[in-house]
């Protein structure tokens, strides 16, 4: 039967440790079986099945069960003597060392409450977390005062974004139920993530809103996607606007923000047509992480940004969005796009970045500020592999790019120096 390996397993099994429980199968038979669930996905026994991709010609079929202890395929091996189990016990254990990927490690122990780690998996979070560097001022870490360093680099993979991720993870559920399945193109940022489903990073949407957005300040997003925006900026005290293309997610937005008694709205249309439901200089702070082309197609209608012909009627929908949107937010005020750039179908890179600039800029607003968010690696080990027979590099980061509407001059009155918040309390 064709079984799959779990995209994220996180036990790395080298060349030689695949060897030795290939070679334990073949002079102890199967003693344990792999185990899969409903998908015919792997649960446990991946080293297993290496083992058999390896060296299946000297062995019987593999031994196979589900999660139910239901058998699958094969049986298990031979009744083992007293001497025979003496030695496939040290055999076991010995072949089972092996490193961990770490980052994978990670990305699956941050769907668990922090309580529960030790007494399930045994890991013990404080001892796998990036530790930060400490780095002060006046005493006082930059990630206490501001949430994360407010560094051109902003790295996810820290220990104080962790635990803020988990935090809001908690509060939002937003695993892009409505779009599963959707990303094209695995050689990506977004990737074998959440289903094949890109999510809003909570905690970037909450330091846009902390450093970008006026005490009380109006949001909004032409291209709203997911509840994470909306809800964070909500919860921050900053009514949020969505405009969102796709009724089921709109729906879906608009049920979670109400049921948590947040101030956000969500209309489902056209993101070219946010003029039609937001006034002239009217809001505080734009936000938006737009298509990113047809990486990731969200629906067949005609208007969507992401199934267009080209990547020309791409941005042209993008520009009308963007200027739109430009005219609706205030003067002296900030707008932050989260965007990364696609390769075309010779793979070479758009400048998806660059175009967003041009399109901003051509709006009258100013370049001030440019970040790279650094994300976990996920299963991108696994695919570089494939991806640098053509030598493309495997790309672990977006942009993020932010954008001033008015004089420089006058942010320092508009927007206060941020107060120093004590651990507890940061966001």
């Amino acid at each position: 039967m064709k079984i799959v390996p779990y995209a994220k397993n996180a036990k790395k099994h080298p060349a030689n440790q695949v060897e030795l429980i290939a070679n334990s199968i073949i002079r102890f038979g199967w003693q344990q079986p792999i185990v899969v669930d409903s998908d015919n996905v792997i649960i446990v026994g991946h080293g297993r099945n290496l083992a058999y991709e390896l060296k299946g010609e000297e062995m019987d079929e593999p031994w196979i069960t589900n999660n139910e202890g239901k058998t699958l395929s094969g049986k298990q091996g031979k009744k083992l003597n007293k001497e025979e189990i003496k030695a496939y016990r040290l055999a076991d254990n010995k072949i089972a060392e092996s490193d961990w990927d770490m980052d994978l490690a990670m990305e699956e122990i941050n769907s668990f409450f922090e309580e529960d780690l030790k007494k399930i998996t045994g890991f013990e979070l404080e001892n796998y977390v990036s530790k930060e560097d400490e780095y002060e001022l006046s005493g006082i870490k930059l990630s206490e005062r501001f949430g994360v360093p407010p560094f051109s680099v902003l790295d996810t993979r820290q220990g104080y974004w962790l635990d803020r991720k988990r935090h809001w993870k908690t509060l939002i559920l937003d695993e892009g139920e409505s779009r599963e399945g959707t990303l094209a193109n695995e050689d990506s940022l977004m990737g074998e993530i959440n289903s094949g489903v890109s999510i809003l990073d909570p905690v970037l949407a909450e330091l846009a809103v902390n450093w970008f957005c006026t005490k009380d300040g109006k949001t909004f997003d032409p291209f709203a996607g997911d509840t994470v925006f909306g809800f964070v900026s909500a919860s921050k005290g900053n009514p949020f606007t969505g405009i969102e293309l796709r009724e089921e997610q709109a729906s879906i937005n608009n049920k979670r923000t109400s049921e948590a008694g947040l101030e956000a709205k969500y209309i489902c249309d056209d993101g070219q047509n946010v003029a039609e439901y937001i006034k002239p200089e009217s809001m505080d702070m734009l936000f938006s992480c737009p298509p990113y082309f047809d990486l990731e197609v969200y629906s067949e209608k005609d208007n969507d940004a992401s199934n267009q012909d080209s990547y020309e009627d791409f941005l042209v929908i993008l520009k009308n969005a963007f200027t739109n949107a430009v005219n609706c937010l205030k003067e002296d005020r900030f707008a932050v796009i989260v965007v990364g750039d696609i390769r075309d179908k010779k793979g070479i890179y758009r400048g998806f970045p660059d175009d967003i600039k041009s399109i901003f800029k051509q709006c009258g607003m100013q370049l001030y500020n440019e970040m790279i968010l650094v994300e976990s690696l996920g299963t991108l080990p696994q695919r570089v592999g494939q991806s640098m027979k053509n030598r493309k590099v495997g790309k672990c980061h977006q942009n993020v790019i932010v954008f001033y509407k008015g004089n420089p001059k006058l942010i320092k009155s508009n927007f206060p120096e941020i107060e120093y918040v004590s651990e507890d309390e940061q966001f």
